[in-house]
Formats: C-alpha cells, structure tokens, sequence
C-alpha cells in the first residue's frame, strides 16, 4: 500500500473514531438534558405537595378570630418527602392581613441536585375586608395626584349568595383626579355582616367622563383594576390582585383599611409582585436575570403602613390611595 493511501485510510479511520465518539457524547449530553428536564418536572410535583401540605395546616389554624400571626407561628416548618425528594415549606407573613406560603423541594437526578421554589406574593392568601356587624362605609382620599381621571367602586360579595346574583359594583366616587381635598363618600345603606368587600379602580386615562356619575361600567373605563380576583367557584377565595394593596389601618383591627393602586397598565405583573413584596428600589434598574428591582424592604409610616411615593418609572402603587372606615349604624360615628 502506498504512503497515500496509507495516509487516507488512518484520516477515514480517525475521522469515523472522531465522529463516534462525537456521537456518543451528544448522546450522552442528550440524556443527561433530558434527564435534567425530568427532575425539574418532579421537583416541582414535589414542591407542589410541600405547598398543599403546609396550606392544609394553614386551613387548620386559621379561624375568623386569627390574626396572621397567630396563624403563621402555629403552622411553623412543614417537612416530608414525596417522590423520591424532600419538601421544607412554610407560611410567610407579608402583611398585617396576609400570608403567603412557600415551598422548596430537592431532588437528585444525574449526579446533579435539582431544586424547585413555589410560593410567593403572587400567591398569597389574605384576609379580604369583611364586615362583622351590621355596618354603612365611609371612603376618603389620602392620596389622589395621578394624571389618570379613577373611579372608585365597591363590589360586594355576599353571604350564602351565588355569583350570578351578587350585586354588581357600585359608584363610591366619580372619575376624577387630584381630589386630596374633596370630602369623605359614604355608601349609605347597610352592609350586613359576613359580607366582603372589594374596592374596584375604574381608569378613564382621558378624563372623558370626569365628575359624571351616570358613567357605565365598566364600558366606560379604559381598564379596571381590582384589588381582589375572587374564584368565581369559591365564594371565600380572594387573592389580593397585582394592581392593589389592601393593608388595615390599626395592626389587629378589623374595621379600617387603606386602599392603594396603581392605576396604569405598563408593568408586567412580576413588576408589580417585586415591588409589593420587596419596596421600592434605591434605583429603578429592572434585573432581567433576578426579574427584581432590588428593593430590600418596605420603609413605614408611623401606622405601620406602607411609606408611599410618586415614582414615573416603576410601580409605586401611590396613584389613587384612600382609606375606609365602617360606620355603626346607630351611632353616626366611624
């Protein structure tokens, strides 16, 4: 055999070796992707059963007398195992009237640990405004500087009713803006016990309908934005929506609130959820890679609510602020 063809017989065998074993480690790292896919998926059914499991507890411990925090310390750390995996989950207290849980699962899968976090704002539970006795409700602005026309709506959700014959929502305010000084609204007639409540922003972003209390909702509006999304299947179920933050005005108490929104429609909800559980940033750089803007907590104002601010551009839930108080009845007084 000539130097030629000897030369070009070793190039085809080394290239076929070159090739297989090209072929073999694609394989390998092929499986090893799949592989890695999977346990991501039964680390999150792992998670997901540490999520119910320490929901359930919360269920057991919660009750119409319990505050957050008692419910939030008598539930404590939830551990098990679950498909191979181990779960750690447990209750997070976000407010004076809300809890979230959260959940994080470990799962070994090609010499590798896979981990999965569930929970967080975005799921949290909370207590919506509920009316103990018989009451009527006053509303007054704190804040209302937005360049947005808002109006204010209630939404109540009754007792033993079915969705479908619940009241529709009612005008609390008109649209309008910059009303720091107007006075307090009442809604007049009596709320019975057990009801709930549910504040609704309704956005006229030209202020065509300013001052008209005849206007239609919410045809009306540009967008509405609630503070609760209620489970149409499960009367008791409200989850505090993105746009708003409900916070009671007396740590314990069950008879105030303060109503916040954000009245415009340019943020994503990760957006909203970041600034509501962590603050507001000392810049305003969004972080792609941690999708936060890096606040590291709520500053307070001496009621222990949220110290609001006027920022152009991230969600700083200061558009439309006013606070509500029940009214007995019979007394005439808040």
């Amino acid at each position: 055999m000539g130097k030629f063809s000897l030369l070009l017989s070793l190039s085809v065998v080394g290239a076929v070796t070159i090739l297989a074993f090209q072929g073999n480690q694609t394989s390998v790292d092929t499986r090893e992707r799949q592989s890695l896919r999977q346990g991501k998926v039964i680390a999150r059914q792992i998670a997901r059963s540490g999520y119910n499991s320490v929901l359930s507890e919360a269920h057991k411990a919660d009750g119409p007398d319990k505050e957050v925090g008692q419910v939030v310390s008598a539930v404590d750390t939830v551990q098990g195992e679950y498909e191979g995996g181990t779960y750690k989950a447990w209750l997070k207290k976000i407010s004076s009237s809300a809890y979230t849980a959260v959940s994080v699962s470990r799962f070994s899968v090609a010499d590798s640990l896979v981990e999965y976090r569930m929970g967080g704002y975005a799921n949290n539970t909370m207590k919506a405004p509920t009316v103990e006795t018989p009451s009527e409700l006053s509303v007054s602005f704190e804040q209302s500087e937005a360049g947005y026309c808002s109006a204010v709506y209630l939404k109540r959700v009754l007792p033993g009713t079915k969705p479908k014959n619940q009241p529709d929502p009612e005008m609390i305010f008109p649209p309008g803006h910059n009303r720091n000084d107007v006075p307090p609204a009442s809604y007049d007639n009596v709320i019975e016990p057990g009801t709930k409540l549910n504040f609704i922003l309704a956005v006229d972003k030209h202020c065509r309908h300013e001052g008209d209390e005849s206007a239609d909702f919410p045809d009306d509006y540009d967008h509405i934005q609630r503070s609760f999304n209620q489970d149409v299947d499960k009367l008791n179920t409200m989850r505090e929506a993105p746009y708003g933050m409900v916070e009671e005005t007396t740590i314990g108490s069950s008879d105030g609130w303060r109503v916040s929104f954000e009245d415009q429609r340019v943020f994503s909800e990760a957006q909203l959820w970041d600034i509501k559980e962590n603050g507001y940033p000392d810049n305003s750089y969004w972080s792609r890679s941690r999708k936060t803007y890096g606040g590291n907590g709520w500053r307070t104002t001496p009621d222990g609510l949220r110290d609001l601010d006027d920022y152009g551009d991230i969600p700083d839930f200061s558009d439309q602020v006013f606070k509500v108080a029940l009214t007995d009845p019979n007394s005439g007084s808040t």
